[in-house]
């Protein structure tokens, strides 16, 4: 519990350092009036690896995440039906999110899709028939043109993808609960904070604070077993377990997930309840839950665990089915007498 704090605040600090860096400590630049479309928009999906030339280190970053494996991943091909559940695909291989304006669903690009959700997806400026890029900073580049957005301070460049459908609706419970209430962005968890040279071939420049590109999400343990907090407790005949929700959006996050909490005696199973979009019973961003599970007869050593749930490919390779083990978020015991 102590860990898990001190890891909150590094992270309070460190974006609090991230904020101010890319601000500069004075007033954010307004962004400039959008150019006139061209008649062809020239299009640079195909060369999404140029990226890492010069930004090596946080294309490196970006190429283990799940936004490089988007469309090539089984468990996506598997659960968007070969492809063919449409209203999947915009997200998995998106045209330019700036294009139809953030917060709205992007187009499905027609080229490249099994990049996923590429740099040139979230920077690239629409309007422009060269390469210009949109970010925190406004910096004298030699590669490209480079466009100070404000919105990339904010939770509002991640909107189009996870705040559409209602299965993956990260970004509308992030804003209904205290951490979008308090403005602290998706950002602050999900791109930590890391100081260095934006493009690593121009280490004159001056290093600053960049997000870290490689997205921990739900498929990094340490990072599940930040999101909730288990407490348990005996009284009577009864044991009450609370599990408290620390993400900054529903817990679980998405569909296909599912939180479950179990009580054993003995090793034999007493009872479970699962928390997931499918069952409509997830856990607010910082609400707590309480369940109760009788003990009658019950002595000895109790133990309660809450554990988190992925779908995975089955071995057939044609459906989808829960990952056994799952990541053991927390795990306690307690002693009951006779």
């Amino acid at each position: 519990m102590a860990l898990r704090r001190a890891v909150g605040v590094l992270w309070v600090l460190g974006y609090a350092a991230f904020w101010f860096g890319c601000r500069g400590g004075g007033p954010t630049p307004a962004p400039s009036a959008p150019a006139p479309i061209p008649e062809e928009i020239v299009s640079f999906h195909a060369d999404y690896e140029t990226c890492g030339t010069c930004h090596r280190t946080i294309y490196l970053q970006w190429e283990q995440s799940r936004h490089a494996q988007a469309w090539r991943s089984e468990t996506f091909r598997v659960a968007s039906a070969n492809y063919t559940r449409t209203e999947c695909l915009s997200c998995h291989a998106p045209d330019l999110i700036l294009r139809t304006g953030l917060g709205n669903e992007p187009a499905l690009r027609d080229e490249v899709r099994e990049a996923g959700v590429t740099c040139i997806t979230c920077h690239q400026d629409p309007h422009a028939d060269d390469w210009a890029m949109h970010g925190p900073y406004e910096v004298d580049s030699p590669g490209h043109d480079s466009i100070a957005n404000p919105a990339y301070q904010t939770a509002e460049v991640c909107a189009s993808c996870h705040g559409g459908l209602a299965e993956f609706d990260q970004y509308n419970s992030w804003k209904e609960g205290p951490y979008g209430q308090s403005e602290f962005p998706c950002q602050a968890c999900h791109m930590e904070p890391r100081k260095g040279w934006l493009a690593d071939e121009y280490q004159e420049k001056p290093q600053r604070w960049y997000g870290d590109h490689s997205f921990p999400g739900a498929h990094v343990p340490e990072f599940v077993q930040m999101a909730a907090v288990l407490q348990a407790r005996i009284e009577g005949n009864v044991l009450i377990a609370q599990v408290e929700n620390q993400a900054g959006h529903l817990f679980p996050g998405g569909a296909h997930r599912t939180a479950v909490l179990r009580v054993f005696a003995r090793e034999q199973l007493l009872g479970e309840e699962r928390f997931s979009y499918e069952r409509n019973n997830r856990i607010p961003s910082g609400q707590t839950v309480e369940r109760r599970f009788p003990l009658e007869g019950i002595t000895g050593t109790i133990r309660v665990e809450l554990r988190y749930h992925r779908v995975i490919v089955n071995a057939s390779g044609d459906g989808l089915v829960e990952e056994p083990e799952g990541i053991l978020i927390a795990e306690l015991t307690l002693e009951r007498e006779s």
